[in-house]
């Protein structure tokens, strides 16, 4: 199998060292650079498969390294796919690295697993694009929702859809409707100013793709999020329900796996997107509380006009291990606790992970 060749242009040696020593360790054939000027230089001579790049450097920062890179004349260089890698996690890097190019976003420290995968992700994703592979599938819609609230619902669907990203080359689109706050945005240090309400109070009859990407925010590539308003909201401006099936339907057809975070409350807008999902995964941390409130939202299902088959319960171990979970229902999947961040530990979550992930795709 060939190698596929890596360029890290970092102005740190310990940086640049720990990251080849990553790569190499997976098969990877690196080399290195010490600055922008440096990295440029490397990359229009050696034309690598992907580029590792820091943003703030000496002499010439990673934003105009990509930048130049992404406007080259040459194709073969213009499409060499690069990931940032900074300390930087503010949403105003994240933003400008996307507006120059960027084909992915991640921060230090950063997991040697979540590295690899995702250089992994981005080459399989530009080679399927560049050698005409890539087919657009069509899309569904899949609900994360707990009758009880503080079982880590919005984290599992964020790792969601980093998930199918990683494992399934997807585009993804994560919309959090637990209004009025949602919990996506302060996790993820997302602009709230166009909302999820902003857009569904568009009338539906407007509404068409190129718009609704216009109200969500890159977070990697090829997910897009659009975010609670994190205020409360006015009588006024409550979300017209009538727009989330052709906000739904614009996405699946162009390919979205939709991701929505439903939180833990029934309203009138929860309570259409359960019923016009293709499936929804019930959230339970395993203790017997959330157990039991799991349980009664199953058994008055048919009330909500919902089918139990597309009704699959998820134990979330974010309290701590549970030993034994009851439930009415056998749990599609398990995601362990993970506080001893043992190898074991997150290979077992992974694999709960990956389950979601093969029910979905």
């Amino acid at each position: 199998m060939n190698q596929k060749r890596i360029l890290i242009i970092d102005d740190e040696f310990p940086m640049r060292y720990l990251i080849e020593h990553q790569l190499k360790e997976s098969g990877f054939t690196v080399s290195l650079a010490k600055d922008g000027p440096d990295g440029l230089k490397a990359a229009l001579m050696d034309k690598p498969d992907l580029i590792v790049l820091d943003a703030m450097m000496p002499n010439m920062d990673g934003f105009e390294v990509c930048r130049q890179i992404k406007s080259d004349n040459d194709p073969d260089i213009a499409k060499i796919p690069v990931i940032f890698l900074t300390a930087n996690e503010s949403r105003e890097y994240q933003k400008r690295a996307y507006k120059v190019g960027a084909d992915d976003y991640l921060t230090k420290p950063f997991q040697p697993d979540e590295l690899i995968a995702h250089v992994s992700a981005v080459i399989r994703r530009t080679e399927k694009i560049h050698t005409g592979l890539f087919n657009v599938h069509h899309g569904q819609v899949v609900s994360m929702f707990s009758p009880k609230g503080g079982v880590g619902t919005t984290t599992l669907a964020i790792q969601l859809a980093e998930a199918i990203l990683i494992h399934e080359d997807r585009p993804v689109a994560l919309l959090d409707l637990d209004l009025p706050f949602g919990g996506v945005a302060p996790m993820l240090n997302l602009d709230t100013r166009n909302s999820i309400v902003d857009l569904l109070n568009i009338p539906h009859n407007r509404l068409d793709l190129s718009l609704i990407q216009q109200f969500s925010q890159p977070h990697r590539a090829n997910m897009l999020i659009i975010p609670a308003p994190g205020r409360l909201i006015s009588p006024e401006t409550r979300p017209l329900t009538s727009s989330l099936r052709p906000v739904l339907d614009h996405l699946i057809d162009a390919g979205y796996q939709v991701i929505l975070d439903l939180g833990s409350t029934l309203t009138r807008l929860t309570s259409q997107a359960l019923r016009q999902s293709d499936l929804a995964f019930l959230i339970t941390s395993g203790q017997p509380v959330a157990n039991r409130l799991v349980d009664d939202f199953l058994a008055t299902a048919d009330q909500l006009g919902l089918e139990k088959r597309r009704l699959m319960p998820v134990v979330n171990e974010n309290h701590g291990a549970i030993s034994n979970v009851e439930l009415s229902r056998i749990p599609v999947a398990r995601i362990p606790h993970t506080s001893e961040q043992s190898r074991t530990r997150l290979w077992l979550k992974e694999q709960g992970m990956r389950k979601m992930v093969s029910i979905m795709c």
